[in-house]
């Protein structure tokens, strides 16, 4: 099973647990890293990979997310491309490289206090900016649905037809501007690609996240900080959907997975790996909304 590592399980006994089986695999995003990182690297960096780093040759890396907006949505070889075979290869010697730095090899150590530089920046400035560019825009999508809807949204019942239609419908839509406004893209997708990108995925899930958090209660008054860790979280959810799912413990990441499954298989077709043990589940009302 290749399961997506949430920022929140790298240091976890889970984490451990799970690796023990060697048919297990970790996969990590360039969020996972950054995450790892920023802040006090020197401290944070050798807990984070603590685990992992027993287990090198279990552990996926992929490719930059910047990179993989870009890629096209083919079926086939999917998941495969998001995989940086380089990096996967020479996690061990990564692995290594920390326990070298952790016992006090000088230049190793300043290449992660680089590397950590970067990736504070990236997340206390560049994701708090783009945080906030959207929260009016989240806040415009909840207010498309009703009381009533917003109950619906809140218990967790079935989803009406109408809030389906419109989810699909705004949801292309806004797809559409993203893929018109990226640079990183330069060729749109088809109609039958268009679920399997990145950008699609990800612009799912925040949908999700911000009619459900409209829902219970609105987001115009949450932290930037807050917020930002709601988009990096649902970046961690459509990462999950490529793989067999995702390890986190934050309930409201887990709910969002389920839903983006769902949503992608009962509406728009996509081929989702986790599925099978997801519609046994209770939230599998997404595609009964549509029979």
């Amino acid at each position: 099973m290749n399961l997506v590592i949430d920022s929140n399980q790298m240091q976890h006994p889970k984490l451990r647990e799970f690796l023990k089986n060697p048919k297990n695999r970790a996969v990590l995003t360039d969020f996972s890293a950054m995450e790892a990182y920023k802040g006090d690297t020197l401290n944070s960096i050798f807990k984070s990979m603590s685990v992992v780093s027993d287990f090198p040759n279990q552990v996926i890396i992929l490719k930059g997310s910047a990179k993989i907006c870009g890629m096209s949505g083919r079926q086939k070889g999917l998941q495969r491309r998001l995989i940086d075979e380089t990096q996967t290869c020479e996690f061990p010697k990564f692995a290594h490289n920390l326990r070298e730095a952790e016992s006090g090899n000088i230049h190793l150590r300043r290449q992660l206090l680089d590397l950590g530089k970067s990736a504070t920046e990236h997340l206390e400035k560049t994701m708090l900016i783009d945080a906030e560019q959207m929260r009016e825009a989240f806040t415009i999508l909840g207010n498309e649905y009703t009381k009533e809807e917003r109950a619906v949204l809140r218990e967790q019942r079935m989803y009406t037809s109408s809030m389906v239609d419109r989810l699909a419908k705004t949801l292309l839509v806004i797809t559409d501007q993203i893929f018109t406004d990226t640079p990183i893209v330069r060729k749109r997708p088809s109609f039958q690609e268009l679920p399997n990108t990145l950008i699609f995925r990800v612009s799912l899930a925040c949908y999700v996240m911000a009619i459900t958090r409209s829902a219970q209660g609105g987001m115009r008054n949450m932290r930037p900080d807050r917020l930002r860790n709601d988009l990096v979280d649902m970046i961690f959810v459509a990462y999950g959907t490529y793989f067999d799912g995702i390890m986190s413990d934050d309930e409201n990441v887990n709910l969002m997975f389920k839903e983006t499954c769902l949503m992608l298989a009962g509406l728009f077709n996509a081929e989702i790996p986790a599925i099978n043990r997801l519609i046994n589940g209770n939230t599998y009302h997404i595609n009964k909304a549509l029979q």
